[in-house]
């Protein structure tokens, strides 16, 4: 049996906040825990229409097979504040939380949990940190990791 300490986290959210996600990833990283970061879409203001759909799609699928990856333990969603709206989860980031319930992987989110989704993601037993991200990093590499750890090793 694996533990958290086998596991990696995969961060999602806005890509309007890839630099609030690299801290959070550097963050978890000098903590030791193994964290996976979202890769940047691959177009730019010369693309049509037709290669930004494609790249975000690739993007996308990239994400979900990380999500769905054997290696994965949960999913932190780093759901800041944007453009005014409290806990922001967009269209993406409620579809890899989707996969990742569906695949029976653990899923938290940095900050609350907005109105909006409310019921569906109490209903999927998504935790909210609350903006408190030492929680999660005693669960995954503090005491609570390692007494997991060693109680599986003494069986």
């Amino acid at each position: 049996m694996t533990t958290t300490l086998d596991k990696r986290l995969v961060l999602c959210g806005s890509m309007s906040s890839l630099g609030t996600l690299r801290t959070v990833y550097a963050e978890l990283a000098d903590a030791g825990i193994d964290a996976v970061l979202p890769t940047e879409d691959d177009f730019d203001e010369r693309s049509s229409i037709d290669e930004v759909n494609a790249a975000k799609r690739a993007a996308s699928l990239r994400h979900f097979n990380c999500i769905k990856d054997h290696r994965t333990g949960a999913v932190l969603v780093v759901n800041v504040d944007k453009n005014g709206r409290h806990d922001y989860i967009g269209p993406n980031a409620f579809a890899e939380i989707a996969v990742a319930v569906a695949e029976g992987v653990s899923v938290y989110l940095l900050q609350g949990v907005p109105l909006q989704y409310r019921d569906e993601l109490d209903a999927w037993g998504v935790e909210s940190l609350e903006g408190d991200l030492s929680r999660l990093k005693w669960a995954w590499s503090g005491p609570a990791a390692a007494e997991q750890a060693r109680m599986l090793a003494s069986r």
